[in-house]
């Protein structure tokens, strides 16, 4: 079932008063971003936390993925949203959420074409692959097209995200691909991917995806979005 961002982010902070920032000695907090607002497109995530689990979860506008946690400290970078961002980070311990959230303003440009992958393994490594009409391929490889397709995050060590973002669309088919670089020995790996189409607009539409990868070197055609 596809659940729109915004929905997922809502009903999240909406039981935020059932969570608590720390719990017997445990906490969990985020750092960065500060609240208020913000022009940079990229945003660094950091926080740190205490909890004996080696990741935490994290929900940016209501996609979430796990993070792992080194020496008590964890980070990724994620692309902000034009308008207000939420993210949530939370670890459960005991049937207790130990949580914190943050909004921020973003005054970050919109997009036409956003494509967001997470995967539940670590050490892992899943690459996002976007053909464009053009026939330039997007990844980790050629990060930059011609017609302004950018590989904007790229991460090699489990979870994602991964993210391919297109200001200005140009008529035609763009490919999602995505490709196991490597298993670590994991069985298989569940892959989930959102697009993002004509972001902050009138036109704005979330597809949702699922895919299973079993080995080493599989390759995954996932949509061919066809835009006009």
């Amino acid at each position: 079932m596809r659940k729109t961002i915004t929905a997922i982010t809502a009903s999240l902070l909406f039981c935020v008063g059932l969570f608590i920032f720390a719990q017997g000695g445990l906490f969990l907090e985020l750092e960065k971003p500060a609240n208020g607002w913000s022009t940079a497109r990229l945003i660094p995530i950091k926080g740190r936390t205490n909890v004996s689990d080696k990741y935490i979860t994290l929900v940016y506008n209501g996609i979430p993925f796990k993070l792992p946690v080194t020496s008590g400290n964890f980070e990724r970078q994620f692309v902000a949203a034009p308008g207000l961002n939420n993210i949530v980070a939370f670890s459960e311990q005991r049937g207790t959420r130990i949580l914190d959230q943050i909004s921020f303003y973003s005054k970050a440009p919109s997009r036409d074409l956003k494509i967001f992958l997470t995967w539940d393994t670590d050490g892992t490594d899943v690459d996002l692959w976007v053909t464009e009409p053009t026939g330039e391929k997007c990844y980790y490889g050629f990060k930059n097209s011609k017609i302004g397709g950018s590989l904007d995050v790229d991460v090699t060590t489990g979870f994602g995200p991964e993210v391919y973002t297109l200001a200005r669309a140009v008529p035609g088919n763009y490919k999602i691909e995505l490709k196991y670089y490597s298993d670590n020995n994991f069985p298989q790996t569940e892959a989930k991917i959102t697009v993002v189409l004509y972001e902050g607009t009138a036109r704005e539409t979330i597809r949702e995806y699922e895919t299973m990868l079993t080995k080493t070197g599989s390759e995954v055609v996932v949509e061919t979005l066809t835009l006009e």
